[in-house]
């Protein structure tokens, strides 16, 4: 701080720090997206050169409508002859906690000062996928064809205690990316045509072409806050419908209690009992 400016002016000094702090939030945000828009491109691009030479169609950045009226983001869709894929891009730093069922994983960053460290709290990339996915199944009416729910995360980041078992779910590192989509392809090669493809790809061209995309941030806002009054009141926030206590069949947490939608298998809305 500058004593003698703040004294001879103290008005324009803070008019000015006021200022120099916007700019610095706007900047910051504006070097967040980048770096967001960056990562999402780095992974299009891995997973194209691993799907390339066949006979795949790619979408980037697709907003798909719901019956309702709201929209879905996605960052990546892949039609191919080995199903759908859906890719999920996180370009988060540090140490990922998190499990297929719990509603929120948890980023920590290490500060530096005295080893102490920042947790933040990010909804589970799985869970939103597979919202994705719904989505995508809505707009295509098909739900036998096999689509693979890819979550993408930056290489700056590190798996600490990351666990997931459904068959069509991958977490992977950017680095992974294509060698995981290879294998994927290699497992079910040859499920859809070319005609599968091309009816696939033109349904949801379509649909996408009929989304107004200016209106996505706000919806997405209004769903936030619906979600956020049902958790309040401990029902389903994803369809108003009642919780109710079930028991874990299979998988690492076979026997454990969880909330699940009681609408089930229309909804699948889960969550740990905490």
């Amino acid at each position: 701080m500058n004593f003698w400016s703040f004294i001879s002016n103290p008005d324009r000094w803070i008019r000015g720090h006021i200022r120099r702090g916007v700019k610095q939030a706007l900047l910051g945000d504006v070097i967040a997206e980048y770096k967001g828009e960056r990562g999402e491109h780095k992974a299009s691009k891995a997973a194209d050169k691993a799907l390339a030479g066949h006979n795949a169609i790619s979408m980037c950045d697709v907003y798909l409508p719901w019956p309702d009226g709201r929209t879905a983001q996605i960052d990546q869709i892949i039609i191919a002859d080995s199903g759908i894929y859906v890719l999920e891009v996180k370009n988060y730093k540090g140490w990922i906690f998190g499990n297929e069922r719990n509603q929120y994983w948890t980023q920590v960053l290490t500060t530096g000062i005295r080893g102490e460290s920042i947790k933040n709290r990010l909804y589970n990339p799985i869970k939103q996928n597979e919202t994705h996915i719904s989505c995508i199944r809505r707009n295509i009416r098909d739900y036998t064809v096999p689509i693979h729910s890819v979550i993408v995360f930056s290489n700056e980041s590190e798996f600490k205690d990351v666990t997931y078992y459904s068959p069509d779910v991958y977490v992977v590192y950017q680095s992974r990316l294509k060698s995981t989509l290879r294998d994927i392809d290699n497992q079910y090669k040859g499920i859809l045509s070319d005609e599968d493809i091309e009816r696939i790809s033109a349904k949801l061209t379509m649909a996408a072409s009929s989304t107004d995309k200016s209106n996505h941030v706000q919806k997405v806002h209004a769903s936030q806050d619906i979600r956020r009054e049902r958790e309040a009141r401990g029902v389903c926030p994803r369809c108003g419908a009642d919780l109710v206590v079930r028991t874990a069949k299979s998988g690492p947490n076979a026997g454990s209690k969880f909330l699940g939608c009681s609408r089930y298998p229309e909804c699948r809305y889960t969550r740990n009992i905490e």
